[in-house]
């Protein structure tokens, strides 16, 4: 059984077994599962060596990016393979982060997190959208059991709202409906860009760039992108007036810059009108 924090989302039984993961996605001749490998770890923690799925290098098409920067791919969604969770002890972070940990975030990990197993088993199967939300799940506790800092538990969350997104878009091109209390609906999406938002300006205050590998220009544009998607269109403007102010903005982001500073207007423009 997967260590579990208090308060974790409860899988039913044999769901891991049961779910969407065994159906293995097929794309362009590929299953899911021919797209992985199996790659090891040590957690941090418990310094017990687990093996979990892992997305192999080269092996993702790319297919752009959205407005907020979540990176699209046309055979596979990475982002289902972020997290990284021990299987024995429950600690989970972003895979770019999981050895990121300090020795008295460790001493609280082991003080407050954590049911313990005696064995760490394979991860056999594709992960499905439900089980990757599982996980962030499980981060994002961590994260607030380690007091990360506001740019890390931003990260986390971001991410995690573009694995809502890209499980709302499989539900949706399979015909289904999302339902407002479905955990990957637009308003849960909401809530977690919400979330990010407000870690966001708590680094800007106290944090150094870069933030989260983010220079200031593309900082700006993200806060900018993030602010407009909660309404909140004066902050909006003052970030991407800063985002296009910055000479050293990469090209590839520029015209989504522009884009985002014409669509800033015409909003203002409709609350002005009152249409």
């Amino acid at each position: 059984m997967r260590g579990e924090l208090p308060g974790s989302p409860k899988m039913p039984e044999g769901a891991r077994n049961k779910g969407e993961g065994n159906k293995a996605p097929v794309v362009d001749g590929y299953s899911e599962l021919q797209l992985l490998l199996d790659k090891e770890y040590k957690c941090p923690v418990c310094e017990r060596v687990f093996k979990v799925k892992a997305v192999r290098a080269g092996v993702a098409q790319s297919a752009g990016m959205d407005m907020d920067l979540r990176p699209l791919y046309k055979n596979i969604d990475p982002i289902k393979y972020k997290i990284i969770e021990c299987p024995v002890c429950g600690y989970a972070d972003m895979e770019s982060r999981f050895n990121n940990v300090l020795q008295k975030e460790v001493a609280i990990l082991r003080e407050k997190s954590i049911k313990w197993d005696t064995g760490a088993p394979l991860e056999e199967i594709s992960r499905d959208y439900r089980d990757a939300y599982g996980y962030f799940k499980s981060a994002l506790r961590c994260c607030l059991i380690r007091s990360a800092k506001s740019s890390h538990r931003a990260y986390v969350s971001l991410n995690e709202a573009w694995l809502l997104r890209g499980w709302r878009e499989q539900v949706l091109s399979e015909g289904k409906i999302v339902l407002e209390n479905d955990p990957m609906s637009e308003e849960e999406e909401r809530k977690l860009i919400k979330y990010t938002l407000r870690n966001l300006k708590e680094a800007e205050m106290k944090e150094d760039f870069p933030i989260n590998g983010m220079s200031e220009g593309t900082f700006d544009y993200l806060m900018a992108v993030l602010c407009f998607r909660q309404d909140e269109i004066n902050d909006a403007g003052r970030y991407i007036l800063r985002s296009l102010q910055d000479r050293s903005l990469k090209p590839g982001i520029r015209p989504m810059a522009e884009d985002l500073r014409d669509m800033i207007k015409e909003k203002r423009h409709k609350m002005s009108s009152g249409s």
